[in-house]
Protein backbone atom coordinates (compact mmCIF):
# COMPACT_ATOMS: atom_id res chain seq x y z
CA UNK A 1 0.00 0.00 0.00
CA UNK A 2 2.87 2.36 0.76
CA UNK A 3 4.33 1.86 -2.72
CA UNK A 4 1.20 3.06 -4.51
CA UNK A 5 1.03 6.11 -2.27
CA UNK A 6 4.65 6.95 -3.17
CA UNK A 7 3.98 6.40 -6.87
CA UNK A 8 0.85 8.55 -6.82
CA UNK A 9 2.69 11.24 -4.86
CA UNK A 10 5.50 11.36 -7.40
CA UNK A 11 2.96 11.50 -10.24
CA UNK A 12 0.97 14.34 -8.67
CA UNK A 13 4.07 16.36 -7.78
CA UNK A 14 5.39 15.89 -11.32
CA UNK A 15 2.03 16.87 -12.75
CA UNK A 16 1.88 20.03 -10.66
CA UNK A 17 5.47 20.98 -11.53
CA UNK A 18 4.83 20.37 -15.22
CA UNK A 19 1.63 22.42 -15.16
CA UNK A 20 3.37 25.32 -13.40
CA UNK A 21 6.28 25.25 -15.85
CA UNK A 22 4.00 25.14 -18.88
CA UNK A 23 1.81 27.87 -17.40
CA UNK A 24 4.87 30.10 -17.17
CA UNK A 25 5.62 29.34 -20.85
CA UNK A 26 8.80 27.67 -19.70
CA UNK A 27 10.35 25.05 -21.97
CA UNK A 28 11.39 23.00 -18.96
CA UNK A 29 7.85 21.70 -18.48
CA UNK A 30 8.36 18.92 -20.99
CA UNK A 31 11.58 17.83 -19.36
CA UNK A 32 9.96 17.77 -15.92
CA UNK A 33 7.17 15.61 -17.34
CA UNK A 34 9.66 13.23 -18.89
CA UNK A 35 11.71 13.03 -15.70
CA UNK A 36 8.55 12.25 -13.75
CA UNK A 37 7.64 9.54 -16.25
CA UNK A 38 11.08 7.97 -15.97
CA UNK A 39 10.93 7.94 -12.18
CA UNK A 40 7.53 6.23 -12.37
CA UNK A 41 8.91 3.74 -14.89
CA UNK A 42 11.77 2.87 -12.54
CA UNK A 43 9.25 2.37 -9.71
CA UNK A 44 7.29 -0.01 -11.93
CA UNK A 45 10.38 -1.93 -13.03
CA UNK A 46 11.50 -2.25 -9.42
CA UNK A 47 8.11 -3.63 -8.47
CA UNK A 48 8.40 -6.27 -11.20
CA UNK A 49 11.59 -7.91 -9.85
CA UNK A 50 9.78 -10.09 -7.27
CA UNK A 51 7.25 -11.14 -9.91
CA UNK A 52 10.00 -12.08 -12.35
CA UNK A 53 11.82 -14.01 -9.62
CA UNK A 54 8.64 -15.93 -8.84
CA UNK A 55 8.02 -16.73 -12.50
CA UNK A 56 11.61 -17.89 -12.92
CA UNK A 57 11.35 -20.08 -9.82
CA UNK A 58 8.18 -21.87 -10.88
CA UNK A 59 9.30 -22.42 -14.48
CA UNK A 60 13.00 -23.24 -14.07
CA UNK A 61 12.52 -27.02 -14.29
CA UNK A 62 9.59 -26.86 -16.66
CA UNK A 63 9.36 -27.44 -20.38
CA UNK A 64 7.51 -24.13 -20.56
CA UNK A 65 10.45 -22.03 -19.38
CA UNK A 66 11.35 -21.01 -22.95
CA UNK A 67 7.81 -19.83 -23.59
CA UNK A 68 7.54 -17.91 -20.33
CA UNK A 69 10.94 -16.30 -20.92
CA UNK A 70 9.82 -15.20 -24.37
CA UNK A 71 6.59 -13.70 -23.03
CA UNK A 72 8.43 -11.81 -20.28
CA UNK A 73 10.97 -10.43 -22.76
CA UNK A 74 8.19 -9.39 -25.13
CA UNK A 75 6.40 -7.59 -22.30
CA UNK A 76 9.64 -5.79 -21.42
CA UNK A 77 10.15 -4.67 -25.01
CA UNK A 78 6.55 -3.46 -25.18
CA UNK A 79 6.78 -1.46 -21.93
CA UNK A 80 10.09 0.20 -22.82
CA UNK A 81 9.00 1.00 -26.38
CA UNK A 82 5.65 2.39 -25.26
CA UNK A 83 7.34 4.59 -22.66
CA UNK A 84 9.83 5.91 -25.21
CA UNK A 85 7.07 6.48 -27.77
CA UNK A 86 5.07 8.42 -25.18
CA UNK A 87 8.10 10.63 -24.57
CA UNK A 88 8.33 11.24 -28.32
CA UNK A 89 4.65 12.21 -28.36
CA UNK A 90 5.13 14.53 -25.38
CA UNK A 91 7.63 16.44 -27.51
CA UNK A 92 5.23 16.55 -30.45
CA UNK A 93 7.01 13.89 -32.49
CA UNK A 94 4.17 11.41 -32.88
CA UNK A 95 5.59 10.04 -36.15
CA UNK A 96 8.82 9.01 -34.42
CA UNK A 97 6.80 7.45 -31.61
CA UNK A 98 4.71 5.48 -34.09
CA UNK A 99 7.80 4.20 -35.92
CA UNK A 100 9.34 3.22 -32.58
CA UNK A 101 6.27 1.19 -31.68
CA UNK A 102 6.32 -0.45 -35.12
CA UNK A 103 9.97 -1.40 -34.66
CA UNK A 104 9.19 -2.84 -31.22
CA UNK A 105 6.41 -4.97 -32.72
CA UNK A 106 8.87 -6.29 -35.27
CA UNK A 107 11.33 -7.15 -32.50
CA UNK A 108 8.61 -8.95 -30.56
CA UNK A 109 7.71 -10.99 -33.66
CA UNK A 110 11.39 -11.80 -34.19
CA UNK A 111 11.74 -12.80 -30.56
CA UNK A 112 8.70 -15.08 -30.79
CA UNK A 113 9.81 -16.91 -33.95
CA UNK A 114 11.23 -19.94 -32.07
CA UNK A 115 7.95 -20.27 -30.17
CA UNK A 116 5.93 -19.98 -33.37
CA UNK A 117 8.16 -22.57 -35.04
CA UNK A 118 7.71 -24.93 -32.11
CA UNK A 119 3.94 -24.54 -32.13
CA UNK A 120 3.75 -25.07 -35.89
CA UNK A 121 5.88 -28.21 -35.75
CA UNK A 122 3.69 -29.50 -32.93
CA UNK A 123 0.54 -28.73 -34.92
CA UNK A 124 1.84 -30.42 -38.06
CA UNK A 125 3.11 -33.38 -36.00
CA UNK A 126 -0.34 -33.91 -34.50
CA UNK A 127 -1.96 -33.53 -37.91
CA UNK A 128 0.10 -36.32 -39.47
Amino acid sequence: MNEIIKICGVALIGLAATAVMRGMKNDWGGFVGIATGLVLLFFAVGAMYPVLGFIEKITENSAFSVYVETVVKAMGIAVVAESAADICRDFGESAIGARLEFAAKGLIILLSMPVIESLLSLAFGVRE
